[in-house]
């Protein structure tokens, strides 16, 4: 049987996970003049995508959820 905890930490891990996938997804999805005023890279009236920030930001995502999948590991006995 596995010995594991959710820490503070992987629950916030794997929130900033979720709110980092979203931003990749807008960044890819929507135009720059389309993107929140508070979004670096908002630009009005412009009609390019921000690829790279989309990527990065789901790049960050993805790292984060490792992140948070090693912070579960068991607690080792204490000798």
């Amino acid at each position: 049987m596995s010995n594991f905890r959710i820490k503070p930490l992987t629950v916030l891990l794997f929130v900033g996970a979720i709110v980092l996938a979203v931003v990749g997804v807008l960044y890819i999805t929507d135009t720059a003049a389309h993107l929140p005023s508070f979004f670096p890279g908002h630009t009005a009236g412009s009609t390019t995508h921000h690829y790279k920030h989309g990527f990065a930001a789901l790049t960050l995502a993805i790292l984060a959820i490792g992140a948070a999948w090693f912070t579960t590991a068991p607690e080792r006995p204490k000798s």
